[in-house]
């Protein structure tokens, strides 16, 4: 099945392009496999939650990473979030100890220091645009779980990363975008060199310290060389800091929505993925011939799921724009991806989260500014255009 509205030379780009959430909750009503095009690149997307599950766990040696990964693995190495097997694998039982629970339980202090240093700064009555304050946070816990020692770095870092990301992410929706001499291509230019001179510097000053700081890269830069260590790093800051800091986000808009929901941070934290997930896209390539459902995929074909419009089906989730944390959740429910490449850093996000969340609604009630449309756009994470919100003292 192809998607209707295909254009010459263009397919479906401009649709895509418009509101990508929009046209792939568009297609769930168009089959279990559905194609579309951006230009004469044709893309399957997975609907059936059956299917899904095959693709990502019991026929995942069928598929390698797609073109998001493949783009980003291009830009920032072989790394845990971007690598395909069997690199993949090694790379996973060598960093898996660092997000074992012991260790979960030793960043716990960093987690708590910062968050109660993040809710001293908020004011009664004083307006704060809170997406971009729990970006900071939510980055600044990581890099100092990850490199304790190295605050220039930190800020360097957290200045050049979005643009990265949200470069990486169109480059590989529109592939010929990368080649326009935009402003935006010159900032993802710079923003990458930046932040891997950055990067680079800090793994020097560990190597020749040789001093073990009980954070992450201590353990890395024991474990791996230089090239190596830096891939690792990058995709951990690819993906462990805006995902946490975006469902943050988005809790606490559905709290200030939802005053009379019960603070059960874990309820609320499954409902918020659900109903928002971070993650809009996974690309997946088809390594060997293989059959989902009654299309036949060649090797080299393209698959996408999309996580957030299958946790937006109405026939899997009732009223799936309605928030609500005392929702039951079953297999379809993948917030974190499944299978082989599941996120490594699960537990580590959850603990931050709960944290933020917990900490913060302790003290403060946020409400939305107002005055100001919240709307969700799909860039690198499917995320708030803004977020501003007022504290209120409990």
């Amino acid at each position: 099945m192809t998607a209707p509205g295909r254009i010459p030379l263009l397919g479906h780009v401009l649709r895509m392009g418009r509101n990508p959430i929009a046209f792939l909750q568009e297609l769930r009503g168009h089959g279990d496999v559905v194609a579309f095009y951006v230009g004469p690149r044709r893309i399957h997307v997975v609907n059936s939650p059956e299917l899904i599950r095959r693709v990502l766990v019991t026929d995942a040696h069928h598929f390698q990473r797609g073109e998001v990964f493949a783009k980003a693995r291009m830009l920032l190495g072989d790394g845990l979030a971007t690598a395909d097997e069997p690199v993949h694998m090694r790379q996973r039982r060598v960093m898996q100890p660092a997000f074992h629970h012991d260790r979960i339980a030793s960043y716990r202090d960093v987690m708590r220091a910062e968050v109660e240093k993040f809710v001293s700064t908020l004011e009664h009555g004083r307006q704060v645009e809170f997406d971009q304050a729990l970006q900071q946070l939510t980055f600044t816990v990581t890099a100092k779980a990850l490199f304790s020692t190295a605050p220039d770095a930190v800020d360097e870092v957290r200045r050049s990363l979005g643009p990265v990301l949200n470069g990486i992410t169109v480059r590989a929706v529109l592939p010929f975008y990368e080649h326009i001499p935009t402003q935006a291509n010159r900032r993802f230019e710079d923003s990458l060199r930046r932040i891997t001179a950055a990067v680079d510097g800090v793994i020097a000053a560990y190597r020749k310290t040789g001093t073990d700081h009980g954070d992450l890269l201590s353990m890395l830069v024991v474990a791996m060389d230089d090239d190596d260590v830096r891939t690792q790093v990058m995709n951990i800051l690819m993906a462990g800091t805006e995902t946490t800091a975006t469902t943050l986000s988005w809790a606490f808009y559905e709290l200030a929505r939802n005053p009379d929901v019960p603070m059960e941070p874990d309820r609320v934290l499954n409902e918020t993925l659900r109903l928002h997930t971070p993650i809009w896209l996974l690309t997946r390539r088809v390594a060997e011939p293989i059959r989902l459902g009654d299309t036949e995929l060649d090797a080299g074909a393209e698959v996408l799921v999309s996580l957030p419009t299958l946790h937006r089906d109405p026939e899997l989730f009732p009223d799936p724009m309605r928030f609500d944390p005392s929702r039951s959740f079953d297999q379809a429910f993948l917030p974190f991806g499944a299978g082989r490449h599941k996120c490594i850093g699960d537990r580590f996000a959850w603990a931050e989260m709960t944290e933020v969340l917990t900490s913060v609604t302790a003290r403060w009630r946020m409400e939305i500014a107002p005055g100001r449309e919240i709307r969700e756009v799909a860039r690198a994470f499917l995320r708030p255009n803004a977020l501003p919100m007022i504290p209120r003292s409990v």
